[in-house]
Formats: structure tokens, sequence, C-alpha cells
């Protein structure tokens, strides 16, 4: 007998555990955003990192009121968050044809937002040393010259580069919890894919429909007298069934979409044969005929001899030319 390679158990459950890894990692699929994560991102999210600041403190705020501190960051926090919002926006709209990657489009929407944010932030920074003497004095040592001088801008450029790390990384994380990507495209779809082609073994039959009286609205027959043949008279239809006659109120021309389903066929301008009640064919004259009981033969008019013959199949064999 042939050994068989022996089979670890895993007790440990490794296996289970880097699946779980693995679903835990994949990101969310692609999703358009609604008004929920309007709030959530872009007043949550700079809401939250403005709460943990005040917390931690910065040496503006440093010896104020908590909550003066904490107001003063709420507001600083939004400036930046919108200010950069807003430039990669429109860097995502001016390029969206050549749709370039989520981290530079947030980069150069940032370097964007640099100068408005810079100008708002020195009136900020002028409205809170008026109010608190504390935050004048934390502020003294900083340069306090007009937003668009250049000595101002490098000061602000230099403490604001770690913000766009901060940026980005809100950015990405909510990407990858909820799906939202706020500043990139959306995917393409996909292309199917092909399936392989494969070799029909055999033609599977169209699904039939017994062809029965209750298909026909008005008749007297009963519902399940099955229909042998149809035949036109002016207004009228002629009804032949195994459970007997019948003339009805009928167009003739509608017979089509009443009994589509069934395996019936009109054979001549005036009649419609059910062709599993067909026995047989007979030559009368130059006429042919399907023989469908001792009392019954429906006439077929020469244009529609190859497709009843098509359609008995092997059952009957086409008469020689």
């Amino acid at each position: 007998m042939p050994l068989q390679p022996a089979t670890l158990p895993d007790e440990l459950g490794l296996s289970s555990a880097k699946g779980r890894a693995a679903r835990l990692l994949r990101p969310p699929d692609w999703r358009k955003p609604d008004w929920l994560d309007g709030i959530a991102f872009f007043i949550g999210l700079p809401a939250g990192i403005a709460f943990l600041f005040s917390l931690v403190g910065i040496r503006l705020i440093y010896g104020m009121p908590y909550w003066q501190g904490l107001t003063y960051m709420l507001i600083h926090m939004a400036i930046a968050w919108w200010s950069v919002s807003i430039g990669s926006s429109l860097i995502k709209r001016v390029f969206s044809s050549w749709q370039p990657p989520v981290i530079a489009i947030c980069t150069l929407g940032f370097f964007i937002a640099l100068i408005p944010a810079g100008f708002m932030y020195q009136r900020l920074g002028e409205l809170y040393a008026s109010l608190s003497p504390v935050f004048a004095a934390n502020r003294a040592d900083t340069v306090v010259t007009a937003s668009w001088h250049v000595d101002y801008l490098l000061h602000f450029v230099r403490y604001s580069i770690p913000a766009l790390p901060l940026f980005l990384a809100g950015v990405f994380g909510y990407r990858f919890i909820t799906g939202v990507n706020w500043f990139g495209y959306k995917p393409l779809p996909q292309p199917a894919a092909i399936p392989p082609r494969t070799t029909p073994t055999a033609i599977t039959p169209l699904p039939t429909q017994k062809a029965v009286a209750g298909l026909i609205d008005g008749t007297q027959l009963h519902a399940d007298a099955v229909l042998l043949g149809i035949k036109a008279e002016q207004h009228y239809i002629k009804v032949w069934s195994d459970q007997g006659n019948d003339l009805v109120r009928y167009r003739f021309k509608d017979l089509e979409n009443a009994l589509a389903d069934c395996n019936g066929l009109q054979v001549h301008r005036s009649w419609w044969v059910n062709l599993d009640q067909v026995r047989n064919y007979r030559n009368s004259g130059r006429k042919l005929e399907l023989v469908i009981n001792d009392q019954l033969a429906i006439p077929v008019s020469t244009s529609y001899k190859k497709v009843v013959f098509a359609r008995l199949g092997k059952r009957l064999a086409p008469p020689a030319e």
C-alpha cells in the first residue's frame, strides 16, 4: 500500500488567521459618497484631529483656558482641511483627462492651498491675539509680517509641511474604511471575462406548451380540450378539438400570439394545425393535406410545405417532388 503524505493539523489556526487578516486588509468596493460621508470627512475628521491637538497642546495655545484653545484648534484645523480639500478638488477637475494618482492630487492641492490658508491664519492669529493676552505672548516670537511676505510664507510652509501626511492619512484611511475616494476617480469597469468556447453536444429543443382550447378566449369547449385544427371563417374561427367543435368570434391573426408557445403552425392562409396531432399526409389532386383523423384533413399551401415537413422532422417523410 503506498504511503500517503502526512497532514499536519493547523493547531495554531494560522491559515484561518491569514484568511481573516486578508479579508480585514481588503478595502471595500468603490462607492459614491452621500451626505453622511460629507459630514464625517469634512467636519468629523478635522474636529477629531483638533480635539486631539487640544489635549496634547501646542505652543500657541499653551497656558490658555482649555475651551479657548479647543476653539482655536477647531477653527485652525477647519481652515487647513477645507483649504487643502478645495485645492485637491480643483486639481482633480483640471487633470481629469490624465487621472493622476490620489497622492499627487492631494500634494498639489496642499501647495495650492498654502497662500490662501496662510492669509486666513494670519487674520485668525491677529484676532486671537486681541482676545487673549496669553495667545499674544505665545505668538510674539513668530513672524507676523503680512501673509504675502516671503518670510511669513517660508515660515508657514516650514510649519505646515507636517500637515500633508496627516491629510493623506485621513484621505486614504477614509477610503480604506468606507470605500469613498474623495479625490480619486471612479475605477473603469473591468471587461467581462470571455467564457471558453464549448462544442455543443446536442441541440436543446425549444419548450412548447400543450395546445388546448383554454388558450382561446370565448370558446365553449372545455379548457383542457386538445386542439386539432382551426379554420378562419370571416370574423369567426372554427375550432376542431378531441372533445368536439366550436365556432368562436375571434380574429384568425390573433392565434399567432395566443398559440405562440404551442407546437402548431399556420399551413394555409386560413388554416392552423396542431403538429402533434398529425397522423399522416396525403395528396388530393395537386394539393397536399395533413391527416388528423378520419373526419379532418387540413390543406397545406405550396409555400408552407418545406416548413411543415421541417417541423414534423422524422415523423413524416416529405413527398417526392
